[in-house]
């Protein structure tokens, strides 16, 4: 499902380039769950933003499912995401203008190409799912930590991807919701790589990685 070889990322500021990876090398097969730790500032958000797409490496390769994300375009890139890709960010992943419903409707619009009703239909199920659908008509700002998180999740399922990109999506949730967070999206049928500072979560999967240094090492 990702396959990374040699890949390598600095950034640059005026008269300094500062490396984030180093020649990284990761395989995930179709269905697998992988966890990813690491300490702040590791490279842990840039390597899953790498993934999908939405940086660009300065050497080595992105596979998604056999596509090379250097042969796409940037509209090729944004379609394999809504098709293909699920994320899910810490914060600012939802349209602030947009209700939580509304938010799931146009990921599922954009994805499936789906009609008005389906897209309704398939985004109070998806909200039900995360037990947020009492705040469907609430806009991002009129809802806690932990909703936004959920929505984000409910809106990066919301069309089945083949891979979920998460970073850090139960860290605004109590004990309670976050297992149940935890259990639906580790039971779901597609890939799975997320990112956590909690090891007794990373450690719930078979494949842990860990950041350290620019390097990625298995656990």
């Amino acid at each position: 499902m990702v396959q990374l070889a040699h890949l390598s990322k600095s950034f640059v500021t005026p008269g300094e380039a500062t490396p984030v990876l180093h020649d990284l090398d990761l395989t995930i097969l179709p269905g697998e769950k992988a966890s990813l730790i690491g300490p702040s500032g590791s490279g842990k958000s840039t390597l899953l933003a790498l993934i999908a797409g939405l940086l660009r490496p300065d050497a080595g390769t992105v596979e998604v499912d056999g596509v090379a994300m250097s042969d796409l375009d940037d509209r090729g890139r944004a379609r394999l995401r809504a098709n293909r890709i699920g994320i899910a960010l810490q914060s600012d992943n939802l349209i602030p203008f947009l209700t939580a419903r509304e938010n799931v409707e146009l990921a599922v619009a954009f994805g499936k190409r789906a009609g008005r009703r389906e897209a309704r239909r398939r985004a109070l199920d998806m909200l039900q799912r995360f037990d947020v659908d009492h705040r469907a008509d609430h806009k991002p700002r009129h809802l806690s930590g932990g909703e936004a998180q959920r929505v984000a999740l409910a809106v990066s399922m919301a069309n089945e991807p083949d891979l979920l990109l998460a970073d850090e999506v139960v860290a605004q949730l109590d004990g309670e919701t976050a297992a149940n967070v935890v259990d639906e999206v580790l039971t779901a049928d597609f890939a799975v790589l997320f990112v956590t500072h909690d090891v007794a979560l990373a450690d719930l999967v078979e494949r842990r990685y860990a950041l350290d240094d620019g390097t990625l090492h298995r656990r």
